[in-house]
């Protein structure tokens, strides 16, 4: 399966959806001025325009340049990094904003009641809509053995997204039987403030999460993914069967590139570095099978 045309099939749709979401998003803060709903869309035209940015790198960090003669791999694992930090800069501005409305209510009485009316039909596409993006680009990276660091930044957000627009519309729900002049009452000039607060905290793993795996990537760390590690082994088992004990094998990923350096350990015989030499285009071949993008180096 051609793993960057499946990669550039999920940005498409992506980009799409997410430029949907985060225009009416907006559209809606516009209306009622409510903090969670601006998150929601903001966080929506990131996605967008990340999307946007992640197709035209999906399209080009394959290609060689002279300073880049193993091509521009990096650029996939630094996509999820720059998201990762907006999103966690995101979150952090609107709980810094909300805490300020929230502090002007409760120490001066300063507020305005939560404009409500057209939030609930716009939640509950929203999280269909965002859910739904997350679970059809989880598949497609699930399709290319999660090799796609892009796609996974793309489905984590997208739940992040569906689960904003979740906790707005819960909050909504909440507000509509609770009495203005109750004792619960203050929600309706604070509760904006405790939906940030909440969305916040269930939010900010995924961002984190991302922002060290991509790290790890575009830092050329050995990888991550205990499937993909097991896969290139059972080949080079297969292949290289009884000299294993003679190589240090490690395997590397940055994007969707695999590298794979064997250090040969015995140096002695002749006939077995022969055997390795000849054996390598056989191995390189069994190996791009399963992965397209990847190389394979011998070294003493």
């Amino acid at each position: 399966m051609d793993q960057k045309k499946v990669e550039k099939q999920s940005l498409v749709v992506s980009v799409l959806i997410n430029f949907l979401i985060g225009l009416s998003g907006l559209f809606i803060y516009v209306i009622t001025d409510l903090n969670a709903l601006l998150l929601d869309g903001i966080f929506s035209f990131i996605g967008f325009i990340s999307s946007v940015a992640a197709l035209y790198i999906s399209k080009n960090s394959h290609r060689k340049t002279e300073n880049f003669p193993n091509g521009l791999y990096f650029l996939e694992p630094l996509y999820g990094i720059l998201k990762s930090i907006a999103t966690l800069m995101l979150l952090i501005i609107t709980l810094l904003e909300t805490s300020a409305t929230a502090y002007a209510y409760f120490a001066h009485g300063e507020g305005h009641p939560m404009v409500t009316g057209p939030v609930l039909p716009y939640t509950i596409s929203m999280v269909i809509l965002g859910f739904g993006l997350g679970i059809f680009n989880l598949h497609q990276n699930q399709k290319i053995q999660n090799m796609s660091t892009m796609i996974e930044a793309e489905s984590r957000g997208n739940f992040i997204d569906g689960l904003i627009s979740a906790g707005v519309g819960a909050a909504i729900l909440l507000l509509n039987v609770i009495d203005i002049n109750g004792q619960l009452g203050f929600l309706h000039y604070t509760g904006d403030f405790f939906i940030t607060v909440i969305l916040v905290i269930f939010s900010i793993k995924e961002p984190l999460s991302i922002l060290i795996h991509s790290f790890r990537e575009f830092t050329r760390s050995t990888v991550q993914n205990q499937e993909i590690e097991d896969q290139v082994m059972a080949i080079l088992e297969h292949h290289l069967m009884g000299h294993m004990d003679d190589l240090d094998i490690h395997i590397f990923k940055q994007g969707i590139h695999i590298k794979v350096k064997i250090q040969i350990l015995t140096v002695q015989d002749p006939d077995f570095i022969e055997q390795l030499a000849y054996k390598k285009a056989e191995l390189l071949n069994q190996l791009r099978q399963e992965f397209n993008h990847l190389t394979l180096e011998f070294s003493f």
